[in-house]
């Protein structure tokens, strides 16, 4: 039976996840997911395609928000309650509205990553539609994920790929938020619902991959690219993209919570 295997948070986006045993539902997903981002000096978003380094960011939930480290920084308090001034961002070329955190933060970023960054915090009231990158766009409300709110890998479909890789590469790479045991490789394409006590998962589209897949999460440097070997036989010509996983968001069950080794009862669309 399909089972949750591990869960993960990332409280920055493109920053380092958090491993956690359970975690709160929210309408976006999961509490304090993608919550906050790094923007540049004229509000656009950066992730590790640019600055592969903020893979070394670690976050830790502590002290009423998050504690972040970085090799050569000293420890960050981010406040989970606590918002600045609202603030323009863009993220993939949609313009919305924001949170600036605080001063200590801007600069702790900046300094890190060499030149004038803000860190942003998402406005709950000022949330975008899923699916940016999607011919169509989705209902569900997002933060500053990607393209939806929660991401789905099974520990088969990452099993199979690291048997082609000349290495193996280990799932952070991928950075799913739940990852699945007890089913076969790339069964979760196949997921329509998922359902685990309280909670219920709406799956809406299979993830297209990007070049941060090639990012070694240890050191925060290029390693093995593994699209090439992915496009073998993940890629899919009608969107011309490689599909590693599956994005799913919240049909049901906010302010309940998901926990690790519970089951899922999925309904499949072979």
């Amino acid at each position: 039976m399909p089972k949750i295997s591990d869960l993960f948070v990332y409280p920055v986006k493109s920053c380092a996840g958090v491993r956690v045993e359970d975690v709160a539902i929210v309408p976006t997903g999961f509490e304090f997911d993608r919550n906050w981002m790094v923007v540049d000096a004229d509000g656009m978003f950066v992730t590790q395609r640019e600055h592969p380094k903020l893979a070394l960011v670690q976050p830790e939930f502590a002290n009423g928000g998050l504690v972040l480290t970085a090799p050569g920084m000293k420890p960050l308090h981010v406040s989970a309650n606590g918002a600045g001034a609202p603030v323009s961002i863009t993220l993939f070329g949609e313009k919305h509205e924001a949170l600036s955190t605080d001063a200590e933060a801007d600069a702790w970023f900046s300094d890190y990553l060499g030149a004038t960054f803000q860190l942003a915090k998402c406005d709950p009231k000022v949330l975008r539609k899923g699916g940016v990158q999607y011919p169509e766009r989705d209902v569900a409300p997002t933060s500053f994920v990607d393209n939806y709110g929660i991401l789905v890998i099974s520990q088969a479909s990452h099993a199979a790929l690291c048997q082609k890789l000349v290495e193996a590469v280990p799932m952070n790479r991928f950075r799913p938020n739940i990852v699945v045991s007890g089913i076969d490789e790339h069964e979760e394409d196949y997921f329509t619902q998922a359902r685990c006590g309280e909670v219920s998962l709406r799956f809406v589209n299979p993830c297209y991959r990007c070049s941060m897949t090639s990012i070694d999460q240890k050191s925060g440097t290029p390693g093995l690219d593994v699209l090439p070997v992915l496009s073998t036989y993940r890629y899919d010509d009608a969107v011309k993209g490689v599909k590693f996983g599956a994005y799913a968001a919240i049909s049901e069950g906010i302010g309940a919570r998901l926990h690790v080794n519970s089951d899922l009862d999925v309904d499949w669309n072979f």
